[in-house]
């Protein structure tokens, strides 16, 4: 009955609101700094209540957050200013404040990073999955690995060992490039 109440008052707000041609909306774009405000106190809060009652699953959740900040194709200063919200990776800091006492090394372990780092290791196929692409462009921390540029969503991912002549998808043999250089080592590739 909760949700239908609820669903009955937003509507009922909505219809007097286009009654009187958008007042009510106005008035709240106008207050808009303290509705960031309070939306932001509600966050934070929510994050707090979170991390309180449920500690392995926060715990859980800031992993999570942080490995899609790693991998995420966000130039360094915006990755560097957002990871220490989420970064408890490192050897030093433990999770006291969550109420255990063990740390993030293993999060490298998991079965899905394991999978991804051995898929294609016996295979001549020439594809690689986009999941291993961003994994060795943030590896290499989205730098082109011939001529260091930042790398954009067009980036190539080749083989160091080339597949015929013995190379495997592992990441060990991949290396991300931007298009210009890729198509560089083609055409010198093609030409020898």
């Amino acid at each position: 009955m909760k949700a239908g109440l609820m669903i009955l008052a937003i509507t009922t707000f909505l219809v007097v609101n286009t009654y009187y041609d958008g007042k009510y909306t106005k008035m709240l774009s106008i207050n808009q700094k303290y509705f960031k405000m309070a939306m932001f106190g509600f966050v934070g809060f929510s994050m707090y209540l979170l991390i309180k009652k449920n500690p392995s699953g926060s715990k859980s959740m800031l992993q999570h957050a942080n490995a899609l900040i790693k991998y995420m194709p966000v130039d360094r200063e915006t990755a560097d200013l957002i990871s220490p919200i989420f970064d408890f990776t490192n050897a030093k800091n433990s999770l006291d404040s969550l109420g255990e006492n063990q740390n993030y090394a293993a999060y490298n372990d998991t079965p899905q990073h394991k999978r991804m780092l051995h898929s294609g290791d016996n295979t001549t196929t020439r594809s690689v999955s986009e999941t291993k692409k961003k994994y060795v462009a943030a590896q290499q921390e989205w730098k082109c690995n011939n001529c260091a540029h930042q790398l954009n969503h067009t980036f190539e991912v080749d083989h160091k060992v080339d597949l015929r002549y013995g190379g495997t998808n592992h990441v060990s043999n991949l290396v991300a490039l931007c298009r210009n250089c890729h198509g560089e080592k083609t055409l010198q590739n093609k030409l020898e």
